[in-house]
């Protein structure tokens, strides 16, 4: 074997290591993040903060729960550190249109359906026939605290 031959394949090998730990490797997930996009140049209201490890620990919410596939269905068997797609890779609108202002494809319908929807569910088990008080937090300012001037 040449010797160009042997560097390259050992070359492609150690590529390979990198890559294989790296797709095992997972995702870091933070304890509490800003439910955010960057994709919304300006915001009316100060982004929402997610407490992950409450949602998964103390709630025992699963990650399907929140993580779904193209059809809506929770993704089965997913564990704290596998690789999601955000929200935005499929709910790409990011304005409502005026014929159709609760269209699941624009992002911001699909992170308040997401949240809201569950929270009014939890509430309206806690005696809420609305869902709006309770437990967990279901109305713009208890997410969105007003901007600081």
């Amino acid at each position: 074997m040449n010797k160009k031959l042997l560097i390259f394949l050992m070359a492609t090998g150690v590529a390979l290591a990198f890559l294989a730990t790296g797709l095992q490797a997972g995702t870091d997930v933070a304890d509490t993040f800003k439910v955010e996009s960057k994709e919304y140049k300006s915001r009316k209201k100060v982004p929402a903060t997610l407490s992950h490890k409450k949602h998964a620990e103390e709630y025992g919410i699963s990650c399907g729960d929140c993580h779904h596939d193209k059809d809506g269905k929770p993704i089965a068997g997913l564990k704290m550190g596998d690789d999601v797609q955000r929200c935005v890779e499929c709910h790409t609108k990011l304005k409502k249109s005026k014929d159709n202002k609760k269209d699941i494809m624009v992002l911001e319908n699909a992170m308040h359906r997401n949240c809201i929807d569950c929270h009014k569910e939890i509430n309206i088990k806690a005696g809420d026939p609305k869902g709006r008080k309770g437990p967990a937090p279901a109305s713009c300012t208890k997410c969105h605290p007003k901007k600081k001037k």
